[in-house]
Formats: C-alpha cells, structure tokens, sequence
C-alpha cells in the first residue's frame, strides 16, 4: 500500500488528481482520526467466532423493536444495514465518500487530536465489486449481504440527506468462515495494492480546516441538521485563534 504525505489542501488535491485510475472504473476515499485497519465497526470486537450471528440477531431486534420508526421505508437486508448503520449500530458496513475532501473532513474534523497524524485511504475500485441492487441487470437483487465471499461495494439511494451531503457509499465485507475473521482491506493481498494511504501531518490540521471550510466543507453542510450546525457553530466561534483574538 503506497503512502503520501500531506501538507495542503491543494496538494493533497494535486496527488488524488495524480493516483493511477486507468485499471479502476471509481474511486472512494476515506477519512480516519487515527491509523486502524480497514474494517467494518462490527469486526473490531474480540468474540470473532461468533460476530456473523451476533450482528444478524443486533439486525432482527432492530427490525423488531424499532419496527414503529422504521416503517416500510427497509425493504431488504441491505436497505436495513445502511439505515443501521446511519444511526449507530455496528455492522459489516464501512463509510467512503466518492469526494475527497469530504474524507479529508473527516479525518482532520476533531483537532483536539493535532498533535497526532490523520489519514484518508483512497480505493480504486472495479464495477464487478458494485453491488447495484436497484439495477435488476445487474442479477445481484435477491443476493444477501451475509452471503457475499469477496468485498462488495455498495452505491446506497440517495434517500437521506447525509448520504447527499456526504457523497456517502459503503464497501461491505464478508465474513472469512477460514479464518474466522473480516479480512482488512489494508492487509488483503487482492486488495491492498488498489489502497492508497494519504497521512496528515500533526500540527496542520486547523489551517486545512479552515481550507476546508472556504470551500464549503464544514459540519453544517455535511451534516444538514441542527446538530451539524451546532457543531459548525461551535467552531466558528470557539476555535483558538478566535479565543486568542479575544484576549
């Protein structure tokens, strides 16, 4: 997995203008405060063996219990693991953007943590990795997520205004019955080489932020709800330079 260093907003630009794409169809980034391997949330705990069926029965009490907010908007199991994943609950999904700088946001959007690196992953991918399940061509519709034995990627409808505002896509990882264990992207031998590592540099992240939010990038647009403007609010008005100009 080739790493680059970033040092601006504009070169990090100019290096995802740069990235091989001629033996990919797409491309999707990734933002992430810390170095983790890429793997979905529900492969980060320690009862391997018996995560698959944990994470099915998490999905059946949450069609039963939450049946009353759900309503018939979830027509499959797809549709019900983006939603619960939406909301929080931890399954085998894991968030892209199809827009690099939404992944930058994401990684550098808590700048308590500027003394420590970011890092934003680029994927090029293939269309025989998309799972379109709205695209009856595509003679994927009846399959299961918990059946698939190879990354899938997974374009969602852009039925919620997050997704809209995030660009949002997933990749959906299967389950390796072999090994016992959801395989990182980072570490997988077939995938890996289609991974590029983007590492923000400690002490840089409140100016990029500020790059960031001139050219519309920001909590109050990537989260259009009043809790993102809250957040936007807060750091409009509470951020060090602004308190060290008050003083």
């Amino acid at each position: 997995m080739k790493s680059i260093e970033v040092h601006s907003v504009d070169q990090y630009i100019r290096e995802i203008l740069g990235l091989d794409r001629d033996t990919s169809d797409f491309c999707i980034f990734r933002g992430q405060r810390v170095k983790a391997p890429l793997t979905p949330s529900i492969a980060r705990y320690d009862n391997a063996e018996r995560i698959p069926s944990i994470e099915q029965r998490m999905l059946a009490d949450l069609r039963r219990m939450g049946k009353m907010l759900i309503g018939s908007a979830v027509s499959d199991d797809w549709e019900l693991l983006i939603l619960a994943q939406h909301y929080g609950l931890k399954t085998r999904l894991l968030d892209w953007s199809s827009n690099p700088l939404v992944a930058l946001f994401f990684a550098i959007r808590d700048i308590d943590d500027s003394q420590n690196p970011s890092y934003v992953y680029a994927f090029r991918g293939s269309d025989r990795q998309v799972f379109d399940k709205e695209n009856s061509l595509a003679g994927q519709a009846n399959r299961s997520p918990f059946e698939i034995d190879e990354l899938k990627v997974l374009r969602p409808s852009m039925n919620n205004e997050r997704i809209i505002a995030q660009s949002g896509w997933f990749t959906v990882h299967p389950y390796d019955e072999a090994r016992k264990k959801f395989i990182p992207m980072d570490q997988d031998e077939e995938i890996r080489s289609s991974v590029t590592e983007f590492v923000i540099k400690a002490g840089i992240k409140a100016r990029l932020i500020e790059d960031l939010n001139m050219l519309g990038f920001n909590a109050q647009t990537m989260f259009p709800e009043l809790t993102g403007l809250c957040h936007y609010l807060n750091w409009q008005y509470l951020r060090a330079p602004q308190l060290a100009a008050a003083r």
